[in-house]
């Protein structure tokens, strides 16, 4: 082999580990990312301890839960 084919063969290589890396960072920080925004501190603090609160209506039936839907209004 001569010094031109090794430096077009470990061009290739690189190039084909770069589409790797990208395609590596794509999957990780596009998972992190939110799309819609960012939410607010005190949101997230409410919806986790409510979260941790037994439930209020335990529901059987759908129409059991369009029941309570409705009246809620």
């Amino acid at each position: 082999m001569t010094t031109q084919t090794i430096v077009k063969k470990l061009n290739r290589e690189v190039e084909s580990l770069q589409s790797d890396v990208r395609q590596v960072k794509k999957v990780l920080f596009s998972t992190l990312y939110d799309t819609e925004g960012e939410y607010k501190e005190s949101f997230i603090k409410k919806v986790l301890a409510r979260s941790k609160e037994p439930a209020k209506y335990r529901f059987t039936s759908k129409a059991e839960f369009l029941k309570h839907v409705r009246s809620s209004k």
